[in-house]
């Protein structure tokens, strides 16, 4: 936050009610756009620091959601400029798995969402970012274009060919499974 910048009460607020609201959907998506190639509670974190310095920037804005996910967005893609990413590792992919299911059907689950995870993330940055768009932050198709700055035709096309190569590399049953 600026030196010298204090925030009233109201705007106390809107951060307080943006961050308990929309928060967990910007995790959602940072976290699914950029896997571990970037620290997604920090991303998060300075979101909401930036959204506070542009206090009224964010106030005057129709969508909030939106101006907050496209501050992630550009935070994600200035942390991948300037370091090369890391290897992705597989140690959290499994966090999906029913709790009260059978132990095999447990390590199944595992698997699957081991294997669609791992299908995800390698999938072109453009198209993960709609798939992560869509899924995780539950933006509609023509806010997905919005916020990328795309024709609504480019994002269904990602969509689309995000999904056919899910289906190639998993079989399409695998590709129907929640992401």
């Amino acid at each position: 936050m600026k030196v010298g910048h204090v925030l009233n009460a109201g705007d106390r607020a809107l951060l307080e009610t943006l961050l308990r609201e929309v928060g967990p959907r910007v995790l959602a998506y940072v976290r699914r756009a950029f896997g571990e190639l970037v620290d997604a509670e920090e991303v998060v974190a300075e979101t909401f620091a930036r959204a506070a310095d542009n206090v009224a920037a964010l106030r005057d804005c129709q969508r909030r959601d939106l101006y907050l996910l496209t501050t992630a967005r550009n935070l994600c893609r200035d942390v991948l400029r300037r370091r090369r990413p890391e290897p992705i590792a597989d140690a959290r992919l499994s966090q999906h798995a029913a709790g009260g299911s059978a132990p095999d059907e447990r390590l199944a689950n595992d698997e699957l969402c081991r294997r669609l995870r791992a299908a995800v993330d390698r999938l072109p940055v453009p198209q993960r970012e709609v798939v992560a768009l869509r899924l995780s932050a539950e933006l509609r198709f023509d806010e997905i274009a919005d916020l990328l700055g795309i024709p609504l035709g480019t994002a269904l096309s990602r969509m689309n060919a995000a999904l056919c190569r899910l289906r190639r590399e998993l079989g399409y049953a695998h590709a129907r499974q929640r992401l």
